[in-house]
C-alpha cells in the first residue's frame, strides 16, 4: 500500500494521500472455489543471516545438483550474489527442512521445506515457505492470539478473518506468484506450523474454508490489536470508501485492556528526527518542531493527519507514516487516535488503543467470547452486515461444522 507522505499547506505540495494500492473486494474465486489454495509466505529477503536448528539432529539440504544430511545447527549467510549454509555455497534456489521433526530458524518453528531464491533483480534472496492455506492459518492464529487467555470463539473468529485476508491476497496477486503475503505484521504475524497450541488447531479446523463476504466478495478483513472504545473505519484508516463491512463500530470489550487508554511523552529532537526520515528526498528542510497539531479528527478519534509547525514553516504529514517513522527511533506511538498536548519536556500524546484500529478488535473479540459471544456474533459487530460462507469444506481431520448461532439479545 502507498500512502502519501506530507500534504501541502505553506511551503510543500505533495499528494494529501497518494495513490492507494490495494483492491477493496475481489471475487471468491476465479477457478473451483472448492479447492484449498496454495499459499506462499515470503519470510525474510534482501541479505540476511541466521540459524536453523532441529531437535532431531539432523537437515536435509535440496539442491538442483545435489542433496545431503547436516548435522544441527547450521548457520546461513545470504549476501547479495551468494548464500553460504553451513560450509557450502550457493548461486541458485536452495531448500531445507529437517530430516525429522520440527525445524527452527530464528523464532519461527517449521515442519515442511522453507526455501532460498535469489533475487536478481534487487540484490540479495527471498526466503519463504509455501503450504496449503489452512496449514498457514494456524501459524498465524497462533501468533495473533495467545490459546492460554482467547477463549475458542475468539480465536475462531481470529481464524476467520485471518483466512479472508490471506485468501484476497491470493486472489489479488494471482496464484502463479510465488509469494503472496509476507511471514510478518506488514500482512499477518507467522511463526509456523511447529509447536502450534492444539486450541488454534482445532480453531481452524471448526472454522475450516470459511470466510467473510460482503455482496459475494471477498475483502481485506483487516483485525488489529485494541481499539479503546471505537474502531476506525476502512475509509479513514486506509482510504479504503466503499466497502459496507469496514465501518467504525463501538466496542466495550476492551475497556479493561491496559492499552486502552494510554500516554506517551517524545521529545522534539525525536519527533524532528522521524520528519526528517519521511521527508527525505523531497526537498523539505525540517526545522525546530513548535507545535503539532491534530487535523482532521474523525467522529471515531482517529487522526489521519498531524500539522507541523516548524522553524522553518509548516506541513502536515500522514499519522500511519509519522508512528512507522517515530517506531525506527524506538518510539511506540500505539495509534492515531490521541490528542497532542504541549508539555515542557516535549508533547505528550495521551491515545487510545494499539494497531491501526481498522476491522475486529482482537482484545475486544476475547472480551465479547468472555461474555458468551461466538465467533459469528463476534466478526458481524467487527464487520457489519458481512455473510460467512464455507468455501472448501472439511478433508479428514476434523470437521469444521455449520457457522455458530448469534447470541439471542446479543450483548450489551
Amino acid at each position: 500500500m502507498n500512502r502519501g507522505l506530507l500534504r501541502s499547506v505553506t511551503i510543500v505540495c505533495l499528494c494529501a494521500f497518494g495513490l492507494f494500492l490495494s483492491v477493496a473486494t475481489a471475487g471468491p474465486s476465479d477457478s473451483d472455489p472448492a479447492e484449498e489454495p496454495m499459499i506462499g509466505v515470503l519470510l525474510l529477503d534482501g541479505v540476511f543471516s541466521g540459524t536453523i536448528t532441529t531437535e532431531t539432529g539432523s537437515l536435509l539440504l535440496n539442491w538442483r545438483e545435489g542433496r545431503v544430511v547436516l548435522s544441527s545447527p547450521q548457520f546461513f549467510v545470504a549476501t547479495e550474489e551468494t548464500l553460504k549454509i553451513g560450509d557450502r555455497l550457493f548461486r541458485g534456489s536452495v531448500r531445507i527442512r529437517a530430516q525429522s521433526g520440527p525445524m527452527q530458524i530464528g523464532q519461527r518453528h517449521h515442519e515442511g521445506w522453507v526455501e532460498w531464491i535469489p533475487d536478481r533483480g534487487l540484490g540479495g534472496w527471498k526466503m519463504g515457505e509455501r503450504l496449503l492455506l489452512e496449514r498457514y492459518l494456524i501459524g498465524v492464529v497462533s501468533k495473533e492470539m495467545s490459546a492460554s487467555s482467547f477463549p475458542a470463539a475468539a480465536l475462531e473468529a481470529q481464524a476467520i478473518a485471518a483466512r479472508t485476508f490471506a485468501y484476497f491476497q491470493y486472489l489479488t496477486s494471482g496464484d502463479s506468484r510465488r509469494y503472496h503475503l509476507y511471514g510478518d505484521t506488514r500482512s499477518q504475524a507467522y511463526g509456523g506450523t511447529a509447536r502450534v497450541p492444539q486450541e488454534v488447531i482445532d480453531a481452524v479446523a471448526r472454522t475450516r474454508g470459511m470466510v467473510l463476504l460482503t455482496d459475494g466478495q471477498i475483502f481485506e478483513s483487516y483485525y488489529h490489536s485494541t481499539c479503546g472504545g471505537k474502531t476506525c473505519s476502512a475509509s479513514v484508516g486506509f482510504g479504503i470508501g466503499d466497502v459496507e463491512t469496514m465501518q467504525s463500530v463501538s466496542c466495550d470489550g476492551c475497556k479493561d485492556s491496559r492499552f486502552s487508554n494510554w500516554q506517551k511523552v517524545i521529545d522534539p529532537s525525536v519527533i524532528r528526527q522521524a520528519l526528517e526520515q519521511i521527508c527525505e528526498g523531497k526537498g523539505v528542510q525540517v526545522g525546530q518542531v513548535q507545535k503539532l497539531i491534530p487535523v482532521d479528527r474523525t467522529e471515531s478519534g482517529h487522526v489521519p493527519y498531524v500539522r507541523v509547525v516548524h522553524s522553518k514553516g509548516s506541513f502536515e504529514v500522514d499519522t500511519q507514516r509519522l508512528r512507522i517513522a517515530l517506531s525506527s527511533s524506538g518510539e511506540n506511538l500505539r495509534s492515531a487516535a490521541f490528542e497532542i498536548i504541549p508539555i515542557e519536556d516535549g508533547f505528550l500524546f495521551a491515545g487510545r488503543g494499539w494497531g491501526h484500529g481498522v476491522g475486529m478488535c482482537q482484545v475486544g473479540a476475547r472480551g465479547y467470547a468472555l461474555r458468551g459471544a461466538n465467533r459469528t456474533w463476534i466478526l458481524q459487530h467487527y464487520y457489519p452486515g458481512v455473510q460467512i460462507e464455507q468455501l472448501w469444506s472439511s478433508s479428514g481431520s476434523g470437521s469444521s461444522g455449520p457457522p455458530a448461532e448469534i447470541p439471542r439479545g446479543g450483548l450489551r
